[in-house]
């Protein structure tokens, strides 16, 4: 076999690979062999035809077993002889095959970056002290008292200010309808509502009431159809409500479980200082981890920061279509979209090879009880038995995967046991 490298790029390398015509001839010689044992030709019994009409009949299927046998071997003779550590499964490209006289083709391949790991042990980390305050825990009363309020019907009067109003909603535009009509729609008449001027123009509306309402539609309108443009709006009141809080006495603490506002309050103080803690071991992650992104520079392969990148991408528009944007409106970000993550992207790969070489340096490892854990946590997490997750993460070949991220997540134990956390208040 011969071939040659090149580097394409920093850590990305093209070899060019000839197969010599005696390894063809001799591929295609053991593939006739085991084609024949099964060849089905007129007038002969299965695996008594001669060699000739087996290949007559069988070529096409030969040439292809030919080219899935010599292809990869010939690739990880090239890769040993260049003595290159290759990442990820290689780009095959320009095959050239002539039956059993010729066979080359290309191979691009991302190879293992080469660097020398700086500064991950005794990292400084500066830890937030937890403390959770009268008026913390009071905001989170508050919250709760938002979340049970009560909506009471408006029988006696109009709609005021402040009110919430089931409506059915048509919106007309060139004169024209800009949407479907929206039936039972619960409006806030507030000031700063979606549609300057709507809200005020409602004020004084019976219920039943049907009014017709002229505006503009402002610029930033989500809906870019009609956005900016003049708009009539057809509304009819169904129903007026007001929001009623309910006072925090002990009947409020009943609510979740406690017998009076002293365990209610005390229940919200553990929680949140709880989530305070977890904050702060967080935060003391990320400042380990991009210290060591930062301190550790090199070049990484361009085309794992691709992929990469590709998933931050669908990461986010699936986090945006959540809230209600279109796919075929974020399709049309993808560049503004590439823009914003790609150094990120690059951060993230790089610390993946930081990560994967301090588990070298330290001989960390994923032992069979951490896996054993995991599959404990996941299945308690999913509402599915072990041997179920067991048997999910074997068929779909998962189980690599997991095990790279238990030591992942153990390397980041070590890099935070090694640091020198000061506490600040």
């Amino acid at each position: 076999m011969k071939s040659k490298i090149k580097a394409v790029e920093e850590c990305t390398s093209l070899l060019e690979i000839c197969v010599p015509q005696e390894d063809i001839e001799k591929a295609f010689d053991e593939v006739y062999v085991e084609i024949t044992k099964y060849a089905n030709i007129p007038g002969f019994r299965t695996g008594k035809a001669p060699k000739e009409l087996v290949k007559k009949h069988y070529e096409k299927n030969a040439r292809e077993e030919v080219l899935k046998r010599l292809i990869p071997e010939a690739y990880k003779g090239a890769v040993l002889e260049h003595k290159i550590t290759p990442i990820g499964m290689p780009e095959i490209s320009d095959v050239n095959f002539e039956g059993s006289a010729k066979l080359s083709f290309k191979a691009r391949v991302d190879t293992r970056p080469a660097f020398k790991l700086k500064n991950y042990k005794g990292i400084k980390v500066e830890k937030k002290g937890v403390k959770v305050s009268d008026d913390d825990v009071g905001k989170m009363l508050e919250n709760l008292r938002e979340v049970n309020a009560r909506y009471v019907a408006v029988e006696d009067r109009a709609v005021q200010m402040g009110d919430y109003v089931v409506s059915d909603m048509e919106c007309f535009v060139d004169g024209k309808p800009a949407h479907k009509k929206r039936e039972n729609l619960w409006l806030l008449l507030e000031k700063d509502s979606l549609v300057p001027g709507l809200a005020e123009k409602m004020v004084g509306m019976n219920k039943g009431e049907e009014r017709d309402i002229e505006t503009t539609v402002p610029e930033k309108y989500p809906d870019k159809a009609i956005a900016g443009k003049f708009a009539k709006y057809h509304i009819k009141a169904k129903e007026i409500k007001r929001r009623e809080l309910p006072d925090l006495n002990d009947e409020f603490a009943k609510i979740f479980g406690k017998e009076n506002m002293a365990g209610l309050k005390q229940d919200i103080s553990k929680e949140l200082e709880a989530r305070a803690k977890a904050d702060t071991e967080i935060d003391a992650e990320n400042q380990v981890l991009n210290k060591v992104i930062d301190d550790n520079t090199f070049a990484v392969p361009s085309g794992f920061v691709s992929r990469q990148l590709e998933f931050m991408v669908e990461d986010a528009k699936r986090h945006l279509m959540e809230k209600g944007f279109k796919r075929e409106d974020l399709d049309k970000k993808d560049g503004e979209l590439k823009d914003r993550f790609k150094n990120e992207a690059a951060r993230k790969v790089r610390l993946l090879f930081v990560l994967d070489d301090i588990a070298r340096a330290e001989k960390i490892e994923t032992a069979d009880k951490d896996l054993d854990d995991a599959y404990k946590a996941i299945s308690a997490q999913s509402q599915k038995s072990e041997e179920e997750v067991r048997a999910y993460y074997k068929k779909e070949d998962l189980v690599e995967d997991l095990k790279d991220k238990i030591r992942e997540g153990k390397v980041i134990q070590f890099l935070l046991k090694s640091a020198e956390i000061t506490e600040k208040n």
